[in-house]
């Protein structure tokens, strides 16, 4: 088996070459592999297959507690001295194979699968097996297979099952795309060049490296001209994806001319996690606040949504915002007047202020979310 696992032989037949032998079903599962593979096929139920995967799961967890009532002997799959999966001999009313024979087909099955799975990885294309398909696949959404995703990291040298900080950094110029390794200061960032001069990637929090080293590990991106961010530190290794956007979204507010983000990013943060959390919440947030301002604009040529935001960048005063503006200091007064007639909320009055200010972080945050939606 493991000859035939050598010269290109699927997990399928590794399970197959093992049934035949024993004369009952085998299963195979590699969680980081995807659904378990059985030999004969449909052998077993959907149901045993869901608990057989589970159950893989929690062995290379390291708590699997009971065993299922449909495995009558399980092998471990391992690939160095890590755990990836299971081979089971299905229980059945055929019990003529001995026990120590029985285990040797399946100990000789658990081999040959390792050896598909590592040739799996080493033939998968350019991204798919890489350090950069992980990002890439997280960068899509919550991962399926979590312990599946801490498993491949692992194999690839990086410890995700503390969690970790996600990184964004983008180049001065976004039309030369950046190659990771020409400034990965710290080997133990995990980064994707996602193009358009950007690259992404995550830095594991573990018990030796954590969120000082990621902001050292910005500090080095910065002085060499990039604009960067890193998220909040998430110990969950499910919420990475979340990490990876939020990481995206403040470069997208960092990185315009007329950046907003100076001074204010933990309100930032937490509009994000809005975000994250509930976008429809975040759409009705704005439109409750600015909307009617914008759309009294589109509709009068005005620019009451303009001067309310440098109104509130120079904190409140009217004289600073005419100055910045280049208008008369009542042209602002004016306009202000007009902010709390169509809106309903005064920018005079630290309630309405509060609110129309969290209105225009809002519509900040949605339009990068649009242009973070764009490079993919």
């Amino acid at each position: 088996m493991v000859s035939g696992a050598v010269a290109g032989d699927d997990l399928q037949s590794v399970a197959s070459a093992a049934a035949a032998a024993l004369g009952s079903p085998v299963a195979i599962a590699i969680p980081a592999l995807g659904e378990p593979v059985v030999s004969p096929p449909g052998a077993l139920e959907a149901d045993s297959v869901g608990a057989l995967l589970e159950h893989a799961r929690a062995t290379i967890r390291g708590d699997a507690g009971a065993v299922p009532s449909l495995i009558a002997e399980a092998v471990a799959v391992r690939i160095g001295e890590e755990v990836v999966g299971l081979v089971v001999a299905a229980a059945g009313p055929d019990e003529s194979h001995p026990t120590l024979e029985r285990r040797a087909w399946l100990e000789a099955a658990a081999a040959a699968a390792a050896v598909t799975a590592l040739m799996r990885e080493s033939h998968e294309g350019s991204l798919e097996g890489s350090r950069a398909a992980l990002v890439y696949e997280l960068g899509a959404g919550r991962p399926a297979d979590v312990a599946g995703l801490i498993g491949r990291a692992r194999r690839l040298g990086f410890e995700l099952e503390g969690g970790a900080v996600a990184v964004c950094a983008q180049s001065a110029s976004g039309d030369n795309p950046v190659a990771p390794e020409q400034f990965a200061t710290n080997p133990g960032a995990l980064l994707a060049d996602v193009g358009h001069g950007r690259v992404l990637g995550l830095l594991p929090l573990t018990s030796t490296t954590g969120a000082d080293t990621a902001e050292t590990f910005a500090q080095a991106l910065l002085v060499r001209g990039m604009t960067v961010a890193l998220s909040t530190p998430r110990r969950d290794p499910a919420t990475l994806h979340e990490a990876l956007r939020e990481a995206e979204l403040l470069v997208e507010l960092t990185a315009p001319p007329d950046a907003p983000l100076a001074g204010q990013e933990e309100t930032y943060r937490l509009l994000i996690g809005v975000l994250l959390r509930d976008p429809d919440e975040l759409e009705l947030l704005r439109s409750r606040t600015i909307s009617q301002l914008a759309e009294y604009d589109a509709q009068h040529d005005t620019e009451l949504l303009a001067t309310l935001q440098a109104f509130l960048a120079h904190h409140g005063s009217t004289t600073e915002t005419a100055e910045a503006m280049h208008l008369h200091r009542h042209t602002v007064g004016y306009r202000l007047s007009r902010v709390h007639e169509v809106s309903g909320l005064s920018p005079y009055e630290s309630d309405g202020r509060e609110r129309l200010s969290l209105g225009l972080k809002a519509q900040q945050i949605l339009d990068a979310e649009k242009r973070r939606s764009r490079r993919e």
